[in-house]
């Protein structure tokens, strides 16, 4: 039986987004000009009954719009929604499925013209139609269709337009000039926007968030974009891939054994979100602080389907050890992190966060503050003796280092390189790009190492990002930083980690040698990720669900709590 398209409905649906759309007054009086998304300023939509244009209207929410001349129909695709509709025909299809019109599809001059309330209900979104602007009226508070509207400005060309939802923060960062030429990188990258595949909306301490993902023919681009309280864009985020799923929990994680909370770290511009995992039962409890590598983690720090901070996180709590683990500050403001003109080394990528999670630690009802830890992975593991020093005065009871390297982070890059030519080689794979990409890291890490370069003075032809956080950061041997310091230590290292080799333990145990308070645990199987690989690791095998063996949770356990 064919559903009849139900006009009061939407209509209902409408009125209530353009009721959301357009805020108070006095709750947005301090600041009017930035607060209120500017598909909503003060514009009046036209009712669900009337006809819009369906191309317009679609594509300014994100979707794909396809005309076939042929049988004179058009197919919209958004997400899992797949509407096709005919001129003249008074029903369209909806995932396949028949739906009636109240009236047929027609031309109104050269566009396909459909009633707003269909389109609304079809899509899922609230929003209006300003008949005078052309411009679709997104509900302050639908952030994935105010996403899906920014993005389809950027790629309309339409910078200004594009630019109007960005706070004002964010719109002195990244000026017009500078937003075309970001979007055309992306261009450039991926090619045209094809359909929008995937849309889903999340909240934490410090922003609401929409991500959405669009297939293009190079890869899918995904993009999360973050908005402030008053629904103005704040950041976003563009990961190197797109998110993987298939993470699985650990057979460890009871959910009877603790309470997770949103906390949030620090305060002002860049405060940060996280996590605290708090043991069942009566504290206080010892804490640890995880800090993540390299990269622009999230608070799991997820690679393809593992989640090794999450892991950690909950096995640790099961025996009693609460855990904070936050996002980092280059992922949850990726553009004013890094674009306020302000020096950016890894104390602003690293150090200050952690030891701003420190100090919540301290201050939180349940947590033994004379017990406060700290781990750090990969890239925060060589860092610890920076956050030890940093943390000096805030009584730190002892740090973990997680697959740290020992010597500078340039020369394991190096190194790194140089095994990926050897892997293709024994593969059987073309040498010759691994080869140029080697020669041209070689040229460039010669330029960091020049002795006569600083970080008022950066390489010339110097081609790695940010001069000043490569020379801030050149020449670190952790083992040596550490050596004359005082505080318990762990230092857990893999054995079969393509990404710091196992012999950087060496390094720490020849730096650290005089010291009586630091533990080493080699683990066999071990990767970079903590988890178990039995084949010889690539990385490739990030992509397959594993879990922080209990093994490794249950002796980090014991340390701290012997």
């Amino acid at each position: 039986m064919k559903k009849k398209f139900k006009v009061n409905r939407t209509m209902i649906a409408a009125s209530l987004a353009l009721a959301l759309a357009v805020p108070g007054t006095a709750a947005y009086a301090a600041d009017a000009a930035s607060t209120v998304p500017p598909a909503a300023e003060a514009n009046v939509s036209v009712p669900a009954t009337a006809l819009v244009p369906l191309r317009d209207f679609s594509e300014s929410i994100g979707a794909f719009v396809q005309w076939n001349e042929a049988d004179r129909s058009v197919i919209v695709l958004r997400g899992d929604v797949e509407l096709v509709l005919k001129i003249g025909d008074a029903s369209y299809t909806l995932n396949g499925k028949p739906m009636t019109l109240d009236k047929p599809v027609e031309l109104a001059g050269e566009k396909t013209v459909v009633t707003l309330g269909v389109l609304t209900e079809v899509f899922g979104v609230k929003a209006g139609w300003n008949a005078q602007t052309g411009t679709v009226i997104v509900a302050k508070d639908d952030y994935p269709l105010l996403a899906s509207s920014f993005i389809a400005a950027l790629n309309a060309g339409k910078f200004a337009e594009a630019s109007a939802y960005l706070n004002d923060s964010v719109r002195k960062l990244v000026p017009e000039p500078l937003l075309r030429q970001y979007w055309g990188s992306i261009a450039q990258t991926f090619g045209p926007m094809g359909p929008q595949v995937a849309a889903s909306e999340s909240s934490n301490a410090v922003h609401r968030n929409a991500t959405l993902v669009y297939d293009t023919n190079a890869a899918p681009f995904e993009m999360t974009v973050r908005f402030d309280t008053y629904g103005r864009i704040d950041d976003w985020f563009v990961p190197a891939s797109p998110t993987m799923g298939g993470y699985a929990k650990p057979a460890y994680d009871d959910a009877s054994k603790y309470t997770e909370k949103e906390v949030t770290i620090g305060e002002g511009p860049l405060a940060l979100p996280g996590t605290l995992t708090v043991p069942a039962g009566k504290g206080p409890f010892p804490a640890v602080v995880l800090v993540h590598g390299s990269g622009p983690h999230d608070r799991d720090e997820s690679i393809g389907a593992v989640k090794p901070f999450r892991d950690l996180a909950v096995g640790l709590a099961a025996q009693g050890i609460a855990v904070l683990r936050y996002e980092k500050v280059t992922r949850e403001h990726s553009l004013k992190s890094q674009l306020s003109g302000a020096p950016f080394t890894v104390n602003e990528e690293t150090v200050d966060d952690a030891i701003r999670a420190v100090e919540l630690l301290k201050r939180t009802e349940g947590i033994d503050a004379s017990g406060i830890y700290v781990a750090g992975h990969s890239q925060a593991g060589m860092l610890i003796p920076r956050i030890v020093e940093a943390g000096r005065d805030l009584g730190i009871a002892g740090t973990i280092v997680l697959a740290g390297p020992s010597r500078p982070l340039e020369d394991l890059l190096l190194e790194q390189l140089k095994h990926q030519l050897e892997l293709a080689k024994k593969a059987g794979q073309p040498a010759e790009p691994l080869e140029q990409q080697l020669a041209f890291y070689e040229q460039q890490i010669k330029l960091l190492k020049d002795p006569q370069v600083t970080v008022d003075n950066p390489p010339a032809g110097f081609m790695l990002g940010n001069a000043a956080w490569w020379v801030d950061f050149r020449n670190t041997y952790a083992g040596e930083q550490a050596k004359d310091q005082k505080g318990r230590m762990l230092i857990v290292q893999g054995e079969n980690d393509v990404q710091v080799f196992p012999d950087n333990l060496d390094g720490w145990k020849k730096s650290l040698s005089a010291r009586t308070d630091v533990a080493y645990k080699l683990y066999p199987k071990m990767n970079h990720t903590l988890v178990e690989f039995d084949g010889e690791s690539t990385g490739a095998e990030y992509a397959i669900p594993a879990n922080v063996p209990d093994y490794l949770i249950g002796d980090i356990a014991k340390w701290i709590k012997p």
